[in-house]
């Protein structure tokens, strides 16, 4: 039985996921841009739902928190992209 995971592109929606206890798994790149992969739960429709109406609750801190994480994470990988195909086209 493989785990059932959820895809988003939006940075505050997957702050938002991660603050509230979703498991993240990975963060993938496409053409365009990145999408951040989590563990999917039962809840999640209510969760981006309560996200997008404003009415999801939790810790300003620790959503600041999970947003830089996030952001840093985009930023190494794009980092670590870049050194690679810098040291692939040598």
């Amino acid at each position: 039985m493989g785990i059932n995971s959820f895809e988003t592109h939006d940075l505050y929606l997957a702050a938002a996921l991660k603050i509230s206890g979703f498991r993240f798994i990975s963060l993938k790149r496409n053409l365009k841009n990145r999408s951040f992969i989590f563990e999917d739960r039962e809840d999640r429709s209510r969760i981006v739902r309560d996200f997008f109406s404003g009415d999801l609750v939790g810790s300003l801190k620790a959503f600041t928190n999970a947003w830089a994480d996030l952001k840093n994470l985009m930023y190494e990988m794009e980092a670590m992209e870049q050194k690679d195909g810098r040291q692939s086209s040598r």
